[in-house]
């Protein structure tokens, strides 16, 4: 059962002892000035004592999720479709452009054809089919906290060393990311902006599976966050913790379908571009962690570890 109260610290033990000591001295002594500092010092450990039970029982309810969270999330329990919502049937022109595709023999005929686009579309055509492969494995992280069945339940100090290689393995991940999409080789594999002749096919499916890798090695995080069972008192910390997990995963859920949208956006606008030029606005994998989240996962693993 979990606990509503902390145990006092030492030094609110001894501010404790002082001033009943200091109460029962004025009281003795029927001394007024020492019975108000008794009663301060005293009122002063009640308050510390109350406001770590508010602390307390604020991180024993999860971490609520804001709908801009939530939202991705929830799109994780879904295949990315790269098909484009129309209204109206594409232009005639539309089919010079390349399409995302979502099988293996599509690509090599994508690769081989070379349309217009054809660099970003290859890339974002891997990410596609790599980020749909493992889709079960998403939707089972999305679903929260599931417990692999046949290991003993972890009490919180020992999640919390899981919780703690996690954090550091996660922000390493992302780091690497980072500077895997800034390096030469990356911007290199798709040759100068606006010229598709200089990008090399090879080179950006590799990029595009090594971008992929990180997701599946933060996909693993997750789930290790998220299926160790623990005791009952510790599926809150799961929680966030999941949720801390979880950011990465939705970083690269915007991303992909933002970079099927702006194929489809290429499609639209090549009738109206000069000399079958495209340039399109940048699109940016950005992952980020929301307010309070850290200093909850923090508190977790403080409170578990006094």
């Amino acid at each position: 059962m979990a606990r509503l109260t902390q145990p006092l610290s030492g030094g609110q033990r001894g501010a404790l002892a002082a001033g009943i000591l200091l109460l029962l001295a004025a009281f003795a002594g029927r001394s007024w000035p020492l019975g108000l500092i008794a009663i301060a010092l005293l009122a002063g450990v009640g308050a510390m004592v109350y406001s770590g039970a508010v602390a307390l029982k604020r991180m024993q309810e999860p971490w609520p999720w804001p709908a801009d969270f939530r939202a991705p999330v929830e799109a994780m329990a879904r295949p990315i479709d790269p098909v484009p919502q129309r209204l109206l049937p594409p232009h005639e022109d539309a089919a010079q452009v390349a399409k995302v595709v979502t099988t293996g023999a599509d690509l090599a005929r994508l690769i081989a054809d070379k349309p217009v686009a054809w660099p970003w579309a290859v890339f974002t055509s891997v990410l596609v089919q790599r980020r749909n492969a493992v889709q079960t494995r998403l939707r089972a992280v999305a679903s929260g906290y599931q417990p692999g069945p046949g290991v003993a339940q972890l009490g919180g100090q020992a999640f919390s060393q899981i919780a703690y290689r996690s954090v550091n393995d996660i922000a390493d991940l992302v780091a690497e990311v980072e500077q895997f999409m800034l390096s030469p080789a990356f911007e290199g594999a798709f040759g100068e902006a606006g010229a598709d002749s200089g990008a090399d096919a090879d080179a950006i499916v590799g990029i595009a599976n090594r971008l992929m890798d990180y997701h599946e090695s933060l996909l693993a995080e997750a789930e290790e966050c998220l299926q160790t069972p623990v005791e009952r008192d510790v599926l809150v910390f799961v929680q966030d913790m999941g949720a801390f997990a979880l950011c990465p995963l939705i970083g690269y859920q915007k991303f992909i379908p933002t970079m099927c949208a702006r194929i489809a956006e290429a499609q639209e606008l090549l009738p109206y571009s000069d000399g079958g030029t495209l340039l399109l606005d940048e699109v940016k994998l950005e992952i980020s962690l929301p307010e309070g989240l850290m200093e909850r996962v923090v508190g977790h693993i403080g409170r578990f570890n006094p």
